[in-house]
């Protein structure tokens, strides 16, 4: 997927355009990250039921969607892909709130720097 058109195309820094815009190159597909519009209501659905103090709470969820978060994608290893207007974050599939990544970059650079092995992620393999 070509996230740099992808990054021109949208016009600020939104979880929800860039989901959009991705979602509209449907005639590409990726094959370790999984881009879906209903991602962010199972995210959810496991952080209840997955619910621990070690592990990122539906209230954690609504705090960090105030500030724009978005669950835009899911690895096939189940680790999920979340952003707000400033930051990416690789969320284990375990939901451990030690384990998550924080990456200062908008979702498009992320993808980006993921795509030409600049990331550095203790999650995500090599690309």
């Amino acid at each position: 997927m070509d996230f740099q058109a992808i990054k021109e195309k949208i016009p600020q820094n939104d979880p929800h355009a860039f989901l959009t815009c991705v979602l509209a190159e449907t005639q590409q597909i990726d094959a370790f990250f999984i881009f879906s519009s209903t991602i962010e209501k199972q995210f959810e659905q496991n952080c209840q039921v997955l619910a621990s103090e070690e592990t990122i709470s539906l209230a954690d969820v609504t705090q960090l969607q105030s500030e724009g978060f978005l669950v835009v994608a899911q690895t096939i290893d189940g680790d999920y892909i979340a952003g707000t207007l400033s930051q990416t974050f690789v969320i284990p599939v375990s939901l451990y709130k030690a384990d998550i990544e924080k990456h200062d970059l908008f979702l498009t650079d992320f993808f980006i720097a993921y795509e030409n092995g600049t990331l550095s992620s203790a999650i995500l393999p090599s690309p």
